[in-house]
């Protein structure tokens, strides 16, 4: 029988395998293992924090603990991403059940020290909490040299295109086939595809420093939904954002994911979130070159619509405006 998992026994695991941040990072001088860490950054700092839960984001049933941990370091930097930051270092707390076996909770630790790694991110502190549902807390911290190096989601202007990296509505076709045993999708391949995007994103970091220095004016991770998420940079930027629904591209499977499970694929692609790709606004002058810059890291970047005079969001599709999904609200 597996022996089960005490605080101090997870703290000392988590600090062995985060190793010594001090040698890892040139901010960070104390790390696990002390009462706080202590960090001398420099520069500025930007501050986010993203929360997973048992039953709301994910399923223990169908999410094995390695991909919790990626998935919550993933949604977290995503927001890093979206300012164009440095990702630095990560602070993850642990809710616990009681009596959760040594043997999860030990593959969750390495799937946390895995993560930060990946992301050549540095594991410095946390905390861990006994708790009647599995949670998870991940702040990150990231960086740039000075303020104005981060991008915010007010710069949007009138006249501007907006455009997403890579294709969207995977995370969504990945939840419906999760969530529905009887949902057969018979290409293998496109399953596994949309399955990792649902359980291992990948956060767009690098994407996001390269659409900074090609011009972007704003930027936001699509976490919520893209038309949800572009209504946040709409009301930041005072503009109205109008989107070209069969512009916008989408992940191969999700069409026919929506086929089997009598959904509209378009309601996936501008209302299902967590494909943790990035929107973004930018001069139709510097599209080019922001293609360019993306493709050099084998990045897509399409342009699906254009910024306006006004406020919110509208869709169009075949020349028709569409009713939007306002996209995932946590408290509804």
């Amino acid at each position: 029988m597996d022996e089960r998992v005490t605080e101090f026994g997870l703290i000392k695991l988590l600090a062995s395998l985060a190793g010594d941040s001090r040698t890892s990072s040139s901010r960070v001088r104390t790390g696990i293992g002390d009462d706080a860490a202590v960090g001398v950054p420099g520069g500025a700092t930007a501050t986010s924090v993203d929360s997973l839960v048992d039953g709301v984001h994910f399923r223990r049933a169908w999410c094995p603990p390695e991909s919790i941990a990626d998935k919550a370091v993933a949604a977290a930097l995503s927001d890093l991403a979206a300012m164009a930051a440095q990702p630095g270092e990560i602070y993850v707390a642990l809710g616990l059940p009681p009596g959760l076996e040594a043997g999860y909770a030990e593959e969750l630790a390495h799937g946390f020290t895995a993560a930060a790694g990946r992301f050549d991110t540095v594991l410095a502190g946390g905390d861990i909490v006994s708790s009647a549902t599995l949670f998870v807390s991940v702040t990150v911290v990231g960086h740039a040299e000075r303020e104005d190096g981060f991008l915010l989601r007010a710069g949007a202007g009138a006249g501007e295109l907006v455009a997403v990296t890579g294709a969207l509505g995977g995370a969504s076709a990945a939840l419906c086939l999760l969530e529905d045993p009887t949902l057969i999708l018979n290409d293998a391949g496109l399953r596994r595809a949309l399955l990792e995007r649902q359980l291992s994103p990948r956060p767009q970091i690098e994407a996001g420093r390269r659409l900074a220095l090609a011009g972007a004016t704003a930027m936001i991770d699509v976490s919520d939904g893209l038309a949800a998420d572009l209504a946040h940079v709409a009301a930041s930027s005072s503009v109205l954002i109008q989107i070209e629904a069969d512009q916008v591209p989408v992940q191969p499977g999700v069409p026919e994911v929506a086929k089997i499970a009598g959904r509209q694929a378009t309601g996936m692609v501008l209302g299902g979130g967590e494909d943790f790709e990035l929107a973004v606004t930018l001069a139709p002058g510097d599209l080019a070159s922001a293609v360019s810059a993306l493709a050099e890291i084998g990045v897509s970047l399409t342009p699906i619509g254009r910024v306006c005079e006004g406020e919110g969001v509208i869709a169009f599709e075949g020349g028709a405006e569409l009713q939007l999904s306002p996209g995932y609200e946590h408290l509804a």
